[in-house]
């Protein structure tokens, strides 16, 4: 026996989507990507493409120890792996760098990981700097501190220091004025070698993962993806 509805509850199945419609039902294609064109990636698809667990692990780790080992740049960056084999390395303003297991795996020894993350936090301070205004980068520091001695006096050839007025003299010199042009920012590479070798790796290390960094360079595709996301606000604690 078929029981018909009536006029009002029908109405009120439409309202609240009990009626069957058309088959929503997606398939799961055998791209973890969702696409054939990796090109096509969004970036939330991008950032969630998981990384091994080992791989993840060790570039917490040894990222960790670069950055405890040169706090003076005051950085502290949340290192991600992406879980592709292809090599590429990036980082979003000074709060992110992100790597993927195909670069991590070439790094066969702690120190060319080492390296590898050293020169990215290494473009990642340069850059900084770049940015930077020009009270920061060249800020000026006051002159040097009088310090009288006895009741010197002002004589018929001038002061009486003599030492001081040259000091004076040499920080006008030496003082940026508004003008002048802007010294260029660090270069990434000595800092990165810098920071290699705080942390207690030998220089070589950079050298060895030289042809590894070359590589990646070639490689950009989750770094465009990832240019259409906002940069994470630097956070200090």
């Amino acid at each position: 026996m078929t029981r018909r509805l009536s006029p009002i509850w029908l109405a009120a199945m439409l309202i609240v989507g009990c009626l069957p419609s058309e088959n929503r039902t997606t398939t799961v294609p055998n791209n973890p990507f969702g696409t054939s064109d990796p090109a096509r990636f969004t970036p939330k698809q991008a950032v969630r493409v998981p990384a091994s667990e080992e791989a993840a692990k060790r570039v917490l780790e040894v990222g960790g120890k670069v950055v405890a080992a040169n706090r003076q740049t005051g950085l502290r960056p949340a290192f991600n792996t992406i879980g592709t084999a292809e090599p590429e390395i990036f980082h979003r303003g000074t709060c992110d760098v992100w790597i993927t297991e195909g670069l991590v795996r070439q790094c066969k020894t702690e120190g060319q990981l080492a390296a590898v993350l050293s020169r990215e936090l290494g473009k990642m301070v340069s850059e900084r700097e770049a940015l930077a205004s020009a009270a920061i980068r060249v800020p000026d520091r006051g002159p040097p501190v009088s310090v009288p001695v006895g009741n010197d006096s002002r004589g018929a050839f001038g002061a009486a220091d003599g030492v001081r007025l040259a000091e004076l003299a040499k920080y006008d010199k030496s003082r940026h004025r508004p003008d002048d042009p802007l010294p260029p920012p660090p270069d990434p590479d000595v800092l990165g070698r810098t920071y290699l070798t705080n942390a207690g790796f030998a220089t070589s290390d950079l050298d060895e993962a030289a042809p590894l960094l070359k590589a990646a360079e070639g490689n950009a595709a989750f770094q465009k993806q990832m240019s259409t996301v906002p940069v994470r606000p630097n956070v200090r604690e």
